[in-house]
Protein backbone atom coordinates (compact mmCIF):
# COMPACT_ATOMS: atom_id res chain seq x y z
CA UNK A 1 0.00 0.00 0.00
CA UNK A 2 1.06 3.31 -0.96
CA UNK A 3 0.09 7.12 -0.31
CA UNK A 4 -1.22 9.18 -2.98
CA UNK A 5 0.97 10.83 -5.06
CA UNK A 6 2.45 13.97 -3.31
CA UNK A 7 0.45 17.44 -4.02
CA UNK A 8 4.25 19.33 -4.71
CA UNK A 9 2.45 22.59 -4.59
CA UNK A 10 1.10 21.72 -1.07
CA UNK A 11 4.41 20.76 -0.07
CA UNK A 12 5.94 23.89 -1.47
CA UNK A 13 3.75 25.79 0.89
CA UNK A 14 4.63 23.85 3.71
CA UNK A 15 8.44 24.27 2.98
CA UNK A 16 7.60 28.30 2.92
CA UNK A 17 6.08 27.68 6.34
CA UNK A 18 8.87 25.37 7.76
CA UNK A 19 11.29 28.51 7.37
CA UNK A 20 15.13 27.47 8.14
CA UNK A 21 16.20 24.42 9.99
CA UNK A 22 16.18 24.70 14.01
CA UNK A 23 18.57 23.82 16.67
CA UNK A 24 17.88 22.22 19.74
CA UNK A 25 19.82 23.47 22.80
CA UNK A 26 21.32 21.18 25.82
CA UNK A 27 19.26 23.35 28.08
CA UNK A 28 16.09 22.23 25.88
CA UNK A 29 17.10 18.54 26.47
CA UNK A 30 17.51 18.56 29.75
CA UNK A 31 14.29 18.83 30.38
CA UNK A 32 13.98 15.31 29.68
CA UNK A 33 16.30 13.55 31.36
CA UNK A 34 14.31 12.07 34.59
CA UNK A 35 15.52 13.61 38.05
CA UNK A 36 17.75 11.42 40.11
CA UNK A 37 15.74 11.04 43.59
CA UNK A 38 15.61 9.12 46.81
CA UNK A 39 12.25 8.05 45.33
CA UNK A 40 13.83 6.56 42.17
CA UNK A 41 12.96 2.47 41.87
CA UNK A 42 14.45 0.04 39.32
CA UNK A 43 12.69 1.35 35.97
CA UNK A 44 11.73 4.78 36.63
CA UNK A 45 14.72 5.66 34.25
CA UNK A 46 13.23 3.88 31.78
CA UNK A 47 13.20 0.21 30.26
CA UNK A 48 13.30 -0.38 26.99
CA UNK A 49 12.21 -3.41 24.39
CA UNK A 50 14.50 -3.83 21.34
CA UNK A 51 12.66 -6.82 18.92
CA UNK A 52 15.53 -7.96 16.59
CA UNK A 53 18.38 -10.80 16.71
CA UNK A 54 17.96 -13.74 14.18
CA UNK A 55 20.63 -16.48 13.70
CA UNK A 56 22.53 -14.35 11.21
CA UNK A 57 22.32 -10.97 12.92
CA UNK A 58 23.01 -11.13 17.17
CA UNK A 59 25.27 -8.53 17.31
CA UNK A 60 22.66 -5.74 16.14
CA UNK A 61 19.90 -5.97 18.83
CA UNK A 62 22.79 -6.52 21.68
CA UNK A 63 24.03 -2.69 20.52
CA UNK A 64 20.72 -0.98 20.76
CA UNK A 65 19.71 -2.55 24.07
CA UNK A 66 23.01 -1.93 25.96
CA UNK A 67 23.21 1.53 24.84
CA UNK A 68 20.06 1.98 26.20
CA UNK A 69 21.20 0.98 29.49
CA UNK A 70 24.53 3.35 28.81
CA UNK A 71 22.43 6.57 28.17
CA UNK A 72 20.55 5.86 31.18
CA UNK A 73 17.88 3.22 31.21
CA UNK A 74 17.23 1.03 34.22
CA UNK A 75 16.28 -2.18 31.94
CA UNK A 76 16.37 -3.40 28.22
CA UNK A 77 15.18 -6.36 27.14
CA UNK A 78 16.34 -7.87 23.69
CA UNK A 79 12.96 -9.93 22.33
CA UNK A 80 14.85 -12.33 19.64
CA UNK A 81 14.86 -15.88 17.26
CA UNK A 82 15.15 -18.64 19.89
CA UNK A 83 18.79 -19.35 17.64
CA UNK A 84 19.80 -15.71 18.78
CA UNK A 85 19.37 -15.97 22.50
CA UNK A 86 22.56 -17.50 23.55
CA UNK A 87 24.66 -15.64 21.79
CA UNK A 88 23.16 -12.43 23.15
CA UNK A 89 23.05 -13.79 26.66
CA UNK A 90 26.55 -14.35 26.36
CA UNK A 91 27.43 -10.79 25.42
CA UNK A 92 26.36 -9.24 28.71
CA UNK A 93 24.69 -9.95 31.90
CA UNK A 94 22.86 -7.11 31.97
CA UNK A 95 20.57 -7.56 29.16
CA UNK A 96 17.22 -10.05 29.67
CA UNK A 97 17.05 -11.87 26.83
CA UNK A 98 14.23 -13.38 25.70
CA UNK A 99 14.26 -16.03 22.49
CA UNK A 100 10.88 -15.99 22.01
CA UNK A 101 10.85 -15.67 18.12
CA UNK A 102 10.78 -18.36 15.79
CA UNK A 103 11.71 -17.71 12.03
CA UNK A 104 10.10 -19.85 8.76
CA UNK A 105 10.01 -19.14 5.56
CA UNK A 106 5.82 -20.11 5.71
CA UNK A 107 3.84 -17.44 7.81
CA UNK A 108 1.28 -19.15 9.97
CA UNK A 109 -1.28 -16.09 11.35
CA UNK A 110 -1.99 -18.44 14.44
CA UNK A 111 2.28 -18.73 15.40
CA UNK A 112 2.46 -15.10 14.60
CA UNK A 113 -0.19 -13.87 16.86
CA UNK A 114 1.14 -16.84 19.69
CA UNK A 115 4.41 -14.67 18.92
CA UNK A 116 3.83 -11.62 18.78
CA UNK A 117 1.88 -12.58 22.20
CA UNK A 118 5.10 -13.65 24.06
CA UNK A 119 6.18 -9.71 23.04
CA UNK A 120 3.22 -7.61 23.82
CA UNK A 121 2.65 -9.12 27.36
CA UNK A 122 5.64 -6.91 28.22
CA UNK A 123 4.79 -3.63 26.89
CA UNK A 124 3.13 -2.45 30.24
CA UNK A 125 6.55 -3.00 31.93
CA UNK A 126 8.37 -1.02 28.61
CA UNK A 127 8.26 2.76 28.18
CA UNK A 128 9.94 2.62 24.59
CA UNK A 129 10.44 -0.38 21.78
CA UNK A 130 13.18 -0.98 18.98
CA UNK A 131 11.79 -2.75 16.15
CA UNK A 132 14.49 -4.15 13.49
CA UNK A 133 17.78 -4.36 14.67
CA UNK A 134 19.01 -7.53 13.25
CA UNK A 135 15.39 -8.86 12.50
CA UNK A 136 16.24 -10.01 9.02
CA UNK A 137 14.00 -10.49 6.44
CA UNK A 138 12.51 -13.69 7.14
CA UNK A 139 8.57 -13.82 6.89
CA UNK A 140 7.55 -14.85 9.95
CA UNK A 141 9.72 -12.79 11.84
CA UNK A 142 8.73 -9.79 9.65
CA UNK A 143 5.30 -10.56 10.08
CA UNK A 144 6.02 -10.53 13.41
CA UNK A 145 6.95 -7.33 13.89
CA UNK A 146 4.51 -5.77 12.04
CA UNK A 147 1.63 -7.12 14.35
CA UNK A 148 4.05 -5.36 17.05
CA UNK A 149 4.31 -1.79 15.90
CA UNK A 150 0.37 -2.55 15.07
CA UNK A 151 -0.24 -3.25 18.87
CA UNK A 152 2.49 -0.91 20.15
CA UNK A 153 1.09 1.96 18.06
CA UNK A 154 -2.47 1.80 19.29
CA UNK A 155 -1.07 1.43 23.17
CA UNK A 156 0.67 4.62 22.62
CA UNK A 157 4.51 2.50 23.24
CA UNK A 158 7.21 4.84 21.72
CA UNK A 159 8.76 2.91 19.22
CA UNK A 160 12.02 3.23 17.21
CA UNK A 161 11.81 1.45 13.87
CA UNK A 162 15.21 0.82 12.44
CA UNK A 163 17.25 -1.28 10.09
CA UNK A 164 14.31 -4.52 8.33
CA UNK A 165 12.16 -3.08 10.83
CA UNK A 166 11.56 -0.38 8.26
CA UNK A 167 10.50 -2.80 5.68
CA UNK A 168 7.67 -3.79 7.46
CA UNK A 169 6.42 0.45 6.88
CA UNK A 170 7.67 -0.05 3.42
CA UNK A 171 5.30 -2.65 2.67
CA UNK A 172 2.51 -0.95 4.94
CA UNK A 173 2.37 2.63 5.66
CA UNK A 174 -0.19 2.70 7.32
CA UNK A 175 1.33 1.10 10.32
CA UNK A 176 2.65 4.41 11.81
CA UNK A 177 0.82 6.96 10.00
CA UNK A 178 -0.40 9.32 12.39
CA UNK A 179 1.43 7.97 15.13
CA UNK A 180 3.09 10.69 17.15
CA UNK A 181 5.99 8.65 19.46
CA UNK A 182 7.57 6.75 16.50
CA UNK A 183 10.49 7.66 15.02
CA UNK A 184 11.73 6.28 11.63
CA UNK A 185 15.42 6.09 11.69
CA UNK A 186 16.82 5.00 7.72
CA UNK A 187 19.89 5.03 6.72
CA UNK A 188 20.78 6.31 2.83
CA UNK A 189 19.39 3.42 0.79
CA UNK A 190 16.43 2.63 3.09
CA UNK A 191 15.74 6.39 2.86
CA UNK A 192 15.82 5.99 -0.55
CA UNK A 193 13.31 3.18 -0.80
CA UNK A 194 11.12 5.24 1.51
CA UNK A 195 11.28 8.13 -0.26
CA UNK A 196 10.37 5.97 -3.78
CA UNK A 197 7.72 3.76 -2.31
CA UNK A 198 5.84 6.57 -0.62
CA UNK A 199 5.43 8.63 -3.54
CA UNK A 200 5.26 6.49 -6.48
CA UNK A 201 6.85 9.23 -8.47
CA UNK A 202 10.01 9.43 -9.75
CA UNK A 203 9.74 13.25 -9.34
CA UNK A 204 10.69 13.15 -5.78
CA UNK A 205 14.61 12.39 -6.08
CA UNK A 206 15.75 11.75 -2.12
CA UNK A 207 18.52 14.14 -3.25
CA UNK A 208 16.36 16.81 -3.17
CA UNK A 209 17.28 17.54 0.25
CA UNK A 210 14.43 19.24 2.41
CA UNK A 211 11.74 19.44 0.09
CA UNK A 212 11.75 15.67 -0.34
CA UNK A 213 12.29 14.66 3.61
CA UNK A 214 9.72 17.04 3.98
CA UNK A 215 6.90 15.30 1.18
CA UNK A 216 7.79 11.80 3.09
CA UNK A 217 7.22 13.19 6.44
CA UNK A 218 3.69 14.69 5.52
CA UNK A 219 3.07 11.49 3.83
CA UNK A 220 2.87 10.38 7.18
CA UNK A 221 0.81 13.09 8.63
CA UNK A 222 -3.18 11.85 9.35
CA UNK A 223 -5.90 14.75 9.17
CA UNK A 224 -5.09 16.06 13.23
CA UNK A 225 -1.41 16.50 11.95
CA UNK A 226 0.03 13.90 14.00
CA UNK A 227 2.87 11.56 12.54
CA UNK A 228 5.87 9.73 13.14
CA UNK A 229 9.36 11.75 13.13
CA UNK A 230 12.33 10.34 10.66
CA UNK A 231 15.69 10.96 11.34
CA UNK A 232 17.41 10.89 7.96
CA UNK A 233 21.41 10.08 8.99
CA UNK A 234 24.11 12.01 6.82
CA UNK A 235 26.84 13.91 7.30
CA UNK A 236 24.46 16.38 8.81
CA UNK A 237 21.42 14.70 10.30
CA UNK A 238 18.10 15.75 9.30
CA UNK A 239 14.57 15.54 11.49
CA UNK A 240 11.35 15.84 10.70
CA UNK A 241 7.98 15.49 11.71
CA UNK A 242 6.30 17.17 8.26
CA UNK A 243 6.14 20.43 10.36
CA UNK A 244 9.37 21.25 11.55
CA UNK A 245 13.07 20.74 10.53
CA UNK A 246 16.01 20.16 13.17
CA UNK A 247 19.32 19.19 11.91
CA UNK A 248 22.62 17.58 13.69
CA UNK A 249 25.73 18.75 12.12
CA UNK A 250 27.69 17.55 15.26
CA UNK A 251 31.11 15.20 13.14
CA UNK A 252 30.48 11.64 13.72
CA UNK A 253 32.93 8.78 12.80
CA UNK A 254 34.20 8.60 8.82
CA UNK A 255 33.98 5.22 8.99
CA UNK A 256 30.73 3.65 8.64
CA UNK A 257 30.66 0.30 10.04
CA UNK A 258 28.11 -2.07 11.35
CA UNK A 259 26.35 -0.88 14.72
CA UNK A 260 26.21 2.36 14.65
CA UNK A 261 22.98 2.82 13.62
CA UNK A 262 21.74 0.59 16.07
CA UNK A 263 23.40 2.89 18.77
CA UNK A 264 21.75 5.61 17.47
CA UNK A 265 18.47 3.57 17.63
CA UNK A 266 18.92 2.42 21.21
CA UNK A 267 19.67 6.12 22.25
CA UNK A 268 16.82 7.43 20.55
CA UNK A 269 14.73 4.82 22.04
CA UNK A 270 15.99 6.13 25.68
CA UNK A 271 15.05 10.03 25.20
CA UNK A 272 11.72 8.83 23.48
CA UNK A 273 10.68 7.07 26.55
CA UNK A 274 11.67 9.80 28.49
CA UNK A 275 10.18 12.60 26.48
CA UNK A 276 7.00 10.70 26.86
CA UNK A 277 7.41 10.77 30.97
CA UNK A 278 8.26 14.65 31.00
CA UNK A 279 4.94 15.03 29.00
CA UNK A 280 3.25 13.11 31.61
CA UNK A 281 4.75 14.63 34.65
CA UNK A 282 4.27 18.19 33.41
CA UNK A 283 8.44 18.44 33.05
CA UNK A 284 7.66 18.70 28.78
CA UNK A 285 4.50 20.84 27.74
CA UNK A 286 2.66 18.92 25.29
CA UNK A 287 2.76 20.52 22.03
CA UNK A 288 5.50 23.32 23.68
CA UNK A 289 7.27 26.15 21.86
CA UNK A 290 9.75 24.96 18.89
CA UNK A 291 13.37 26.05 18.88
CA UNK A 292 14.94 28.37 17.94
CA UNK A 293 16.30 29.11 13.97
CA UNK A 294 19.91 28.04 13.88
CA UNK A 295 22.12 31.06 13.19
CA UNK A 296 22.94 32.58 9.91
Amino acid sequence: TTSPRPDWEKHRAYCVYMGPRLAVSPQQLRVLVPPLVATSYKGSSGKVGVVGGCFEYTGAPFYAALTALKLGADLSHVFCDEAAAVPIKSYSPELIVHGCLRGAPEVDLAEVARQADEVSKWFPALTALVVGPGLGRDATMQAVAALLLERAVRASLPCVIDADGLRCVLERPSLVRGARWVVLTPNKPEYGRLAGALSGDAALDPADGDRALLAVAESFRDEGGAGPAIVQKGATDLLCDGTQLLECAEPGCLKRCGGQGDVLAGSIATLLGWAKAAERSGRLPAGGAPPPPLPP
